[in-house]
């Protein structure tokens, strides 16, 4: 192999050389020439023209679209008379409708009990029961109770009272029998030591034995008259007792009757009210509970029923700690009902708490939870007018009058702006609107109070007029 010997020992070989890339002849490239612009298509051009409308019209709404009303000069501005009337404001409350008199009717306790009677229970067994919805007048009968049992017990009781009674006459002439006996004992007593006295009057002309023997006499004679004294004494003393005796057992009988009577009595029961029958729920085991009727067995003092006047109805509701300072007994209130929206009716405020609870009336009243800190006072509302479609547990509002000023000069609230530290309003003259200051006294939530800066017939803008 032939090689080719080059400067500083480096040599080639003889072989035909392997081109350089790098030398490899690159591509010619021709250079770009710009094309003429086309002329805009008419649909083109009118899709500009539409859009640049569109954002010409979004800006002249633009303060529509904000929700503030920029009326231009020129255009209608609403206004409002200032009035001379009466200023009122009132206070909104929430509350359950309920009646103020009402009687509550439960199953009567019996006094006598049922174990003397020979039961083992002192439920009691309902047998009439006042229609649920009917309206009855005070004194009726709204309840009865099976008295079977009781009627034949108490027959026992007054035989035996009977008995008892014969037994003190007889104890009676007995003891009257003794205390006479006892009577002519000590009159014969005192019979012999008069005797012995009288002998003993004799003793000058008698011997010495003679006179010592009747002195003996009388002296006995005395002793045992004291004696039997004192056994009459005691013979009262013990006959009282005795007779005592018999007479406790007598008026313990007596009692015992009466208090069946008094049961008995209680088992037809009446109402003290007169309204409208509500009868109660009761349990019928295993976590049921239905309304009570006949032939149920209810224990004493077991609440089944209420009797409620429909004429004597309240709003019990609550107001807040903050707004209770404002509201007084005897202030006027207007009642609406969320059953009967076009009823109004006419009330007072007739209770007000003495102290805050958590919660409102119906909604965890008194129950802790995270609404504790909001403290709330409780507040009843009589409603002074009659309408049948009011009944118990309706929900109603009152707006209850806490402030009401005759002739005054009133205006919209909406009229008043803030303007630094005072209030202003716009008032208009001619076909313009002036700014003037004014000086407010009581507000409503609709209405304020002018003391100074306006009078009657002016007119006010109810919004921001162009420039203020």
């Amino acid at each position: 192999m032939d090689a080719t010997f080059l400067p500083q020992g480096r040599f080639f070989s003889a072989k035909p050389a392997v081109p350089d890339p790098l030398e490899y002849p690159r591509p010619s490239v021709e250079p770009v020439v710009p094309r003429p612009p086309k002329k805009p298509s008419r649909l083109r051009l009118i899709l500009v023209l539409g859009l640049a409308g569109a954002g010409v019209l979004a800006w002249t709404q633009r303060g529509a679209i904000r929700g503030v009303s920029q009326p231009p000069p020129g255009a209608a501005i609403p206004t409002a008379k200032v009035v001379v009337g009466e200023f009122e404001r009132s206070l909104r409350t929430n509350g359950t409708i309920s009646a103020q008199r009402f009687a509550t009717i439960r199953a009567p306790r019996m006094e006598g009990g049922g174990r003397d009677a020979g039961r083992n229970s002192n439920s009691l067994t309902l047998t009439e029961l006042a229609d649920p919805g009917s309206v009855v007048k005070p004194g009726a009968v709204v309840a009865s109770f099976e008295v079977q049992w009781l009627e034949d017990h108490l027959d026992d009781r007054r035989s035996a009272l009977t008995q008892t009674r014969s037994e003190v006459q007889k104890k009676r002439a007995e003891i009257m029998i003794a205390q006479e006996t006892e009577q002519q004992s000590l009159r014969a007593a005192k019979a012999a030591r008069d005797k012995a006295l009288l002998d003993l009057r004799t003793a000058e002309v008698r011997s010495d034995i003679e006179r010592e023997i009747l002195k003996l006499a009388a002296e006995e004679a005395e002793d045992a008259y004291q004696q039997l004294q004192k056994e009459v004494e005691l013979q009262k003393i013990s006959h009282a007792a005795e007779m005592r005796s018999v007479e406790i057992g007598v008026e313990k009988d007596r009692l015992h009757v009466e208090r069946h009577e008094n049961d008995l009595q209680r088992t037809n029961t009446t109402t003290p009210v007169g309204g409208l029958v509500v009868l109660e729920s009761i349990s019928r085991g295993a976590g049921q509970f239905d309304q009570v009727q006949t032939g149920d067995e209810v224990n004493p003092g077991t609440l089944f029923m209420r009797v409620v006047d429909l004429s004597k109805m309240i709003v019990a509701g609550s107001l807040n700690q903050v707004d209770s300072q404002l509201v007084k007994i005897g202030q006027r209130a207007e009642v609406r009902f969320d059953a009967y929206p076009d009823l109004v009716l006419p009330g007072r405020v007739v209770s007000i708490g003495a102290l805050a609870a958590s919660g409102s009336p119906g909604q965890g009243w008194n129950r802790p939870g995270r609404d504790d800190y909001v403290k709330r006072v409780a507040l009843e509302i009589a409603i002074e007018s009659e309408d049948p479609r009011v009944i118990p547990d309706l929900s109603a509002s009152a707006e209850i009058v806490i402030d009401k000023q005759p002739d005054r000069v009133l205006v919209p609230r909406s009229a008043l702006r803030q303007k630094g530290e005072k209030l202003v309003v716009d008032v208009r003259s001619g076909d313009r609107f002036t700014e003037r200051e004014v000086e407010i006294g009581a507000m409503s939530p609709t209405h304020a109070v002018i003391l100074s800066g306006l009078q009657e017939g002016d007119e006010v803008a109810l919004q921001r007029t162009p420039g203020a």
